[in-house]
């Protein structure tokens, strides 16, 4: 009897020495009837509206997080491509508000592509620049920028700020290139499918100007933004794939002056 206590006394002690440990998860899903967020760009064919016809067609959208009423919580913006952009106020404890129509920033209209918070006219709030796409209408192509309120509600001001670019972006990026103080501005554009076939495309499409797909870089001039892609070598051609691009911080020398900047700003022309 004794004996048959110790070999189940050993056998149990086996299995729970062996029994796995539990995992710790390093993320952990919240789902939306927690969150409250239902935000779903939802993309379909429909027509000559298809992958054929833009191969961008499934990229996606874009999402920016930032504190738009600087309450120590960080909010929530998605962009759609043909569905309304959203924006969700967090409420704390993975509880969020849609609060996109008060707020007025739905964009309803046009391709919405990548989207970035960054407090433009530098009075403390987080504004949202929102990149656009796709359409033949150039008006329905700029892109948007939402000056913030203060009061969780937002204006549309693009043009007043002279970054309303209506080129077939992809995404942007605010950035101190000049090292004056305040945010210069880098957005990256994209080709259309007649330049991404690879077959002439060293012959004619290299030296081929496309101000439409050219990447551009806006210098912000005491609140007022200025194209200076050209000024600061921006490479100007139809083969600009939009796929990506990064700064690193090093120096480089703008060809028309003499002049050090702090971003090197990299425009992929590779598909």
């Amino acid at each position: 009897m004794v004996r048959i206590f110790f070999y189940m006394a050993f056998l149990s002690m086996t299995f729970w020495g062996c029994s796995p440990e539990k995992e710790t998860k390093l993320f952990e899903e919240q789902l939306s009837e927690r969150t409250s967020i239902e935000f779903e760009n939802k993309v379909a064919h429909d027509g000559d509206n298809n992958v054929l016809n833009y191969p961008y067609y499934f990229n996606g959208g874009g999402v920016a997080v930032g504190d738009i009423n600087n309450d120590g919580l960080v909010d929530v913006y998605f962009s759609g491509n043909i569905v309304s952009n959203k924006l969700y106020l967090n409420k704390g404890n993975f509880q969020f508000e849609d609060i996109t129509e008060k707020a007025g920033v739905g964009a309803k209209q046009g391709w919405k592509t990548g989207v970035t918070m960054h407090d433009v006219n530098q009075d403390g709030l987080l504004d949202i620049y929102v990149c656009r796409s796709a359409m033949g209408d150039s008006l329905l192509r700029k892109n948007l920028l939402y000056i913030n309120n203060g009061n969780l509600t937002f204006t549309e001001q693009a043009d007043a700020f002279g970054v309303a670019d209506n080129s077939y972006s992809t995404q942007a990026s605010f950035f101190d290139y000049d090292k004056d103080g305040d945010a210069d501005l880098f957005v990256l554009n994209h080709s259309l499918p007649k330049y991404a076939g690879f077959n002439n495309m060293l012959v004619n499409f290299k030296n081929q100007k496309g101000t439409k797909f050219q990447s551009k870089l806006y210098r912000n001039d005491q609140g007022k933004f200025r194209d200076v892609s050209e000024q600061a070598g921006i490479i100007n051609n139809v083969l600009s794939f939009g796929k990506d691009w990064f700064c690193i911080c090093r120096r480089l020398f703008v060809s028309s002056c003499i002049a050090i900047l702090w971003g090197e700003c990299h425009s992929p022309n590779s598909f």
